[in-house]
């Protein structure tokens, strides 16, 4: 039997399922909405206090750009896995892991250039987010290891060693919290929009973009959706599963590892416990309100960075706590799982005996 990988149908680049997000988004509006009315919050003030804090000026703007830019990388490198149906859940472990390799290498330059440490630092993050990913990968890959419960145990560890770390050997002598000395200023991201904070690292994010919709498009992403349908026709195309599953994984945690980079680097020039906190996991939510499609995940970004910013608002615009946001965050992904199922629509258009269709 061969198979022909070609004839893997492409999905249209927009149909019926673009309007799942927004209706998603609506639902979860709407019960907020009633949530704030009932506690007598008027919710279109809550509502035109965060569109105030997120848009009215550039440097406002720039605010939501830098919480986009870890969601992009996280999203952006999960959606490969998650076409193939792989669940990796361990970015909050692998962003932390990536956090924590590039403030020990920060740290560990003071003086040095620039370029060379942000190089290094780069660098570092990203081996420790593979190095993290791939434990669950070759578990999933060698020994059926069920990739959720993996990647949320090995969550919990990361989470651990880092309260350990900032709560002993990393606990910086100028303060009582869990947390690292600032990083040198060599280490800072440079800024590329004036009068914000908005960083190189949005262009990094930006670069996957492209990259994931040529790789959509070539033979690797029509396997991918042969592995997604059902694995055993890699197994007849001879394709290494195990070598699949292991790059996926790798892949994801490469963005995580980075995403801790950027956000110990451009955002708070320190390591603390819960810095993967909550960007970890909305970066899985992004890449599934983005339909895993490269552009869709820029708008789902955008639009939980505005969310994630704009909460922080509420409290003084509207007398709000943001914590409402981590609620609009949980009703948006479960008003996205309770949607109905689309028609299934056969993956693979040919299976043939002897030839390919």
């Amino acid at each position: 039997m061969s198979i022909s990988l070609t004839a893997v149908r492409r999905r249209p680049v927009l149909d019926r399922r673009a309007l799942t997000p927004l209706v998603s988004l609506g639902v979860a509006l709407l019960v907020v909405g009633i949530l704030l009315a009932s506690v007598g919050v008027d919710p279109l003030g809550a509502a035109q206090s965060m569109l105030d804090s997120s848009f009215g000026t550039p440097r406002n703007f720039g605010e939501v750009l830098i919480r986009a830019t870890p969601l992009l990388l996280i999203a952006a490198t999960l959606v490969p896995s998650l076409r193939a149906g792989l669940y990796n859940i361990g970015s909050p472990g692998q962003m932390g892991a990536g956090a924590l390799a590039a403030t020990l290498v920060a740290l560990a330059m003071p003086g040095q250039s620039n370029l060379l440490v942000l190089a290094c630092c780069a660098l570092a993050s990203a081996i420790a987010g593979v190095a993290v990913a791939i434990v669950p990968g070759g578990l999933k890959a060698y020994f059926g290891v069920n990739e959720i419960i993996s990647t949320l145990a090995i969550n919990f560890i990361m989470i651990s060693v880092l309260g350990y770390l900032l709560n002993g050997p990393m606990q910086s002598d100028f303060a009582n919290l869990p947390q690292s000395d600032v990083l040198p200023p060599s280490a800072s991201l440079p800024v590329i929009i004036p009068d914000t904070r908005a960083h190189i690292g949005l262009v990094l994010a930006l670069l996957l973009v492209p990259l994931l919709l040529l790789a959509g498009r070539s033979r690797m992403g029509y396997k991918l959706r042969v592995f997604g349908a059902n694995p055993q026709l890699l197994r007849q195309a001879r394709v290494s599963r195990k070598r699949y599953v292991i790059g996926l994984m790798a892949t994801g945690g490469l963005g995580a590892g980075l995403a801790g980079w950027v956000q110990v680097a451009g955002v708070d020039h320190r390591l603390y416990q819960g810095i993967a906190e909550p960007v970890g996991y909305a970066g899985l939510f992004v890449a599934l309100l983005g339909l895993l499609h490269p552009l869709g995940i820029v708008v789902a970004a955008v639009a939980l960075g505005f969310l994630l910013h704009g909460g922080d608002s509420l409290q003084v615009g509207a007398g709000v706590s943001p914590e409402i946001v981590q609620v609009l965050l949980g009703l948006i992904l479960l008003a996205y799982a309770a949607r109905p199922p689309a028609s299934a629509t056969p993956p693979v258009a040919a299976l043939s005996d002897g030839k390919e269709s």
